[in-house]
Parts: structure tokens; sequence; C-alpha cells
């Protein structure tokens, strides 16, 4: 199973509150421990690294992403096109749209997120952090 896991669930991951962590740490451990594959965003790394301002733990960041991560997807044109379109449903925001656009163009089969918002769509399959036990997928 190849799934992406959200922006703000990777954000979560690093600066959310404690409890944010653990869930998407949990979930994570769980799905890495099924061989699950997971990929991130592009921007969503860039982001945390644009936040954070010492370089040791940038390159530390950095490395434990890339490790982590089988890979890490860039926005092509095609998922910006793809994200336009789906944007005329205002469910979502547009960052939101281009992640399930790449999700579905990468054929992946689904997001692992917190964000309960993204279930308003049905173009690939959700899963929630919470509702991810230590046995593998709930």
């Amino acid at each position: 199973m190849r799934i992406l896991l959200s922006s703000s669930s990777y954000q979560d991951l690093l600066f959310g509150v404690e409890a944010n962590k653990s869930s998407v740490r949990n979930a994570v451990e769980s799905l890495t421990k099924k061989n699950v594959l997971l990929y991130l965003p592009l921007p969503a790394i860039e982001q945390a690294l644009a936040k954070e301002p010492n370089p040791i733990k940038r390159e530390i960041l950095w490395n434990q992403t890339k490790n982590l991560f089988t890979e890490l997807l860039p926005v092509r044109k095609e998922e910006i096109a793809l994200a336009i379109r789906l944007s005329a449903s205002a469910d979502l925001s547009f960052e939101e749209w281009i992640e399930i656009a790449q999700a579905a163009n990468y054929d992946l089969e689904g997001i692992l997120t917190s964000s309960a918002s993204f279930k308003k769509q049905n173009l690939v399959k959700v899963l929630l952090t919470q509702e991810i036990n230590f046995n593998g997928l709930a």
C-alpha cells in the first residue's frame, strides 16, 4: 500500500500539540510496521525547513524526512490543473486539493491525515490518523 501523508499531519508531527503529534506518530509507526510506503508532498518539507532557524536542526530534519518517506513528491503542472478543476468545490482548501491531485496522479492508495475535511471528497481514500490502531488499519 502507498499512502501520502498530508502536509497538515506532517506539520502536526513536527510542531503540533502533543495529542496531535502522538496520533500522527502512532499512525505512521503502525503503517510502517505493515510495510506501507509513505510519501510526502515536497511543499510540506519546504515549509518545515523554512520554520527552523538552526541549520544543524534543519539538516537533521531533512535527513530524517528523506529516510522516513519513500519519495518527496513535487507539485507538477498536472496536479495544479486537476486541483484547479476540483477546487470548484469549496469543501477543501486549494492546498488540500493539490494533495488529493498528487495522490490521484501518482496512483497512491490514499491520504493519511488528521483532518476530517478530506473525507468530503471521494477521489482518493482517506485514512484518519486517529482511526488507525497499532495492529494496522482500523
